[in-house]
C-alpha cells in the first residue's frame, strides 16, 4: 500500500507514511477512510504526522488536495486541537503539502511543513508538550 496509517503513542497521534508512487485514488481513499472513522478515536488525537519522504512520484491533482482539505474542515469540528506536520523532501510533495495547509487554514489546526521527518517530529514534540504536558512521544 502506498500510504501506511498507524496510530502511535497510545493513539495520541496518527502517522501517515507514503511510499513509492502516490496516486490520486489511493490518496483520496486513504484519507476518506481515516477522516470518516470513529469519532471517539479521532477526538483523542493530539497530532498527525504525514511523512512523504519515501514518495518517488506523485499523481495527485490539486482538486484531490481540495477534497481532502474539505474533509479536514469537517473533521476539525470533531477535534479542533490537532497539530499537523508534513515531512516532504521533494519539491512536488512539499508544494502539495503547503497547498493542503493553505486550503485547511479554516480548521484552526496548527499546521507546518518540513523538509525532513526529524524536524517534523521535533515540532510535534514541542507543541504537544507545551499544550498538553505530554513529553514522551516516540512516534512508535
Amino acid at each position: 500500500m502506498p500510504i501506511d496509517i498507524k496510530d502511535s503513542d497510545s493513539a495520541l497521534g496518527v502517522i501517515f507514511t507514503g511510499h513509492r508512487i502516490l496516486t490520486e485514488n489511493e490518496y483520496l481513499d486513504t484519507y476518506k477512510k481515516h477522516l470518516l472513522q470513529d469519532r471517539d478515536k479521532f477526538q483523542k488525537y493530539r497530532y498527525s504526522l504525514n511523512d512523504w519522504t519515501a514518495v518517488t512520484e506523485v499523481k495527485v491533482s490539486s482538486d484531490a488536495i481540495a477534497q481532502i482539505a474539505d474533509l479536514c474542515r469537517n473533521a476539525a469540528k470533531i477535534n479542533p486541537d490537532i497539530f499537523v506536520a508534513h515531512a516532504a523532501n521533494k519539491t512536488i510533495t512539499f508544494g502539495l503539502s503547503r497547498m493542503w495547509g493553505i486550503l485547511s487554514e479554516e480548521t484552526k489546526w496548527e499546521i507546518m511543513v518540513f523538509r525532513n521527518r526529524e524536524d517534523a517530529e521535533d515540532w510535534i514534540r514541542q507543541k504537544v508538550k507545551g499544550k498538553y504536558g505530554i513529553g514522551d512521544l516516540t512516534f512508535g
